[in-house]
């Protein structure tokens, strides 16, 4: 495969993710563990044939199979799926799309913790990220229970959702530099089958209402759409990006994200962004991107 046709996966990847909140809004009222376990399982049922049809593929699947640690990964991107997918039912979609983008600053964090240093440019892009992350969230404040709150949980949740992406960021980074981290299609089948099955009985298993009486027609095309165009396709073409291109621009692929997000929700939904809201999004996106440039840098060197 040419590196322009690996660019174009990257660009099919950044697109097929920015729709995700437009699918999930699309839905009538369903609870997110059913619109999740729908997600997980029709990706499931799209990779498979692909997966099993290509020999490296089934190389990769049945070593991920033998890493017990391949599991807790799976675990870890089910319950990204779910929370994001919560997130995008409460809050606008460009948001979400943003703050879903910042796990590089957690996974920073994380470093931190562990102490590694961090350089000065790191830091800097962190507190960038974080200022932008207040600007976004101060407005949402709320403690008198006002219709806000809503949206301020939404944007707790997708918070959640990008320190979950971060700490399996690092654990297969940490995993990949003492070379046994398994292969990331054989992780992406794993979560599929683990979080499609698991989440599908949990919603099987509860007393409340599933709410697939509410999908009509048009209602099961968008589900198919979010489980094909926004789980299936752009966690192939990740996958594909990441073995063709250098890291920095497979990094760079998240920062586009929230801008498909944003020009998504205005076209099809109809959502206007604040000033305060894009004074944020350029923090946030220009101190995550100082994170990952600097990191990659120093990874190469």
């Amino acid at each position: 495969m040419t590196e322009r046709n690996a660019l174009l996966f990257a660009a099919v990847t950044s697109l097929t993710w920015g729709l995700t909140g437009v699918f999930v809004r699309l839905l009538p009222t369903i609870p997110p563990l059913t619109i999740t376990a729908g997600r997980l399982v029709i990706a499931l049922l799209a990779v498979l044939p692909i997966l099993l049809l290509n020999r490296d593929s089934q190389h990769s699947v049945m070593s991920a199979l033998r890493y017990p640690v391949s599991y807790v990964l799976a675990l870890l991107l089910a319950g990204y799926y779910f929370l994001a997918t919560a997130a995008f039912q409460m809050a606008p979609v460009a948001e979400v799309a943003l703050l879903l983008s910042t796990p590089p600053l957690f996974v920073l964090a994380i470093r931190r913790i562990r102490g590694e240093h961090s350089s000065r440019a790191e830091i800097g892009g962190a507190l960038l990220a974080v200022s932008g992350i207040a600007m976004i969230l101060a407005p949402r404040i709320s403690f008198a229970g006002d219709p806000s709150s809503k949206h301020f949980f939404g944007d707790i949740i997708a918070i959640c959702a990008a320190a979950l992406t971060a700490i399996y960021a690092y654990t297969y980074r940490v995993l990949a530099e003492n070379g046994r981290s398994p292969e990331s299609t054989g992780v992406s089948l794993l979560t599929f089958a683990i979080g499609g099955v698991g989440l599908a009985l949990a919603a099987a298993l509860r007393s409340a209402p599933s709410g697939l009486s509410n999908l009509n027609g048009n209602a099961v095309l968008v589900l198919l759409g979010l489980g094909v165009l926004s789980t299936a396709v752009p966690s192939l073409g990740f996958a594909i990006a990441s073995r063709r291109l250098p890291a920095i621009i497979t990094a760079m692929i998240s920062l586009f994200i929230p801008l498909f997000s944003g020009l998504f929700a205005f076209l099809i939904l109809g959502e206007r962004l604040s000033i305060m809201f894009l004074v944020g999004c350029a923090l946030v996106l220009w101190g995550v991107a100082m994170i990952i440039r600097n990191n990659r840098t120093r990874t190469s060197d």
